[in-house]
C-alpha cells in the first residue's frame, strides 16, 4: 500500500539558525554538498512545502509547491506559478489538502521557514539536518521556535539514525520517527 512520507530538510548553524538576524542566508550557511543532496531530494518529492517568504525569494524550478500563506482562504493557485498553491493551514488540514491536490502517495518535502517546520512537527517521518559546526548566528531565525533542531525533533519522537561528514565542518544527520510496537 502506497503512503505519504513527510521529510523535513534544513541546513542550520551550530546554534540552530536557518538565517541571520536580517532573514538572509549568509554564505557560510551554504554548502555545495548539502545543496546537491537537497535538490535531488526535492526532485524525487511529490510536493515541496515551504513558507511564502521562501517561495518569493527562490524561483520554482518546476516542482509542485504548497506555500503557507495567511492571505488566502483555504487553497488558491499562485497566479504567477501554476505549479504552486497557496495554503492557509488555519482553514484546512494537510490531509484534505493532499486529497484535493490528488496526492495519495509519495514524499512531502518540508523546507521551511520556522513556522512551516513547526507546523509539521507531528507529521515528520524523517528529518535531514545539515549542520555547520563552527558557525553561530546570534539573533538569527531559528529552524524551530521551541529550541535547537535536535532537541525539538527528539521531543517529537525522532531519533538519530545516521550522521556523516559531508564537507569540512559540515555534517548531515538523518533523524527518524520511532515506530511504536503495534502502531
Amino acid at each position: 500500500m502506497a503512503e505519504i512520507t513527510y521529510v523535513g530538510h534544513a541546513i542550520v548553524s551550530a546554534d540552530g539558525m536557518i538565517a541571520d538576524a536580517t532573514g538572509a542566508t549568509p554564505p557560510a550557511l551554504r554548502n555545495d554538498a548539502d545543496w546537491q543532496s537537497f535538490q535531488a531530494a526535492l526532485d524525487r518529492s511529490a510536493l515541496v512545502v515551504l513558507g511564502r517568504v521562501g517561495h518569493s525569494r527562490h524561483p520554482n524550478p518546476g516542482r509542485r509547491r504548497l506555500v503557507l500563506s495567511r492571505s488566502v482562504k483555504d487553497l488558491a493557485v499562485d497566479p504567477v506559478d501554476q505549479r504552486a498553491v497557496f495554503w492557509n493551514p488555519a482553514d484546512i488540514d494537510i490531509g484534505t489538502v493532499l486529497d484535493r491536490l490528488g496526492i495519495a502517495a509519495g514524499t512531502i518535502a518540508i523546507t521551511g521557514g520556522t513556522g512551516t517546520f513547526d507546523l509539521f512537527l507531528p507529521h515528520y517521518h524523517r528529518f535531514v539536518l545539515a549542520e555547520v559546526k563552527d558557525l553561530k548566528l546570534p539573533n538569527g531565525i531559528p529552524c524551530f521556535s521551541a529550541g535547537t533542531p535536535r532537541k525539538v525533533l527528539a521531543a517529537h519522537g525522532l531519533v538519530l539514525r545516521s550522521e556523516v561528514a559531508i564537507d569540512v565542518g559540515v555534517s548531515q544527520s538523518v533523524l527518524e520517527r520511532v515506530q511504536r510496537a503495534g502502531g
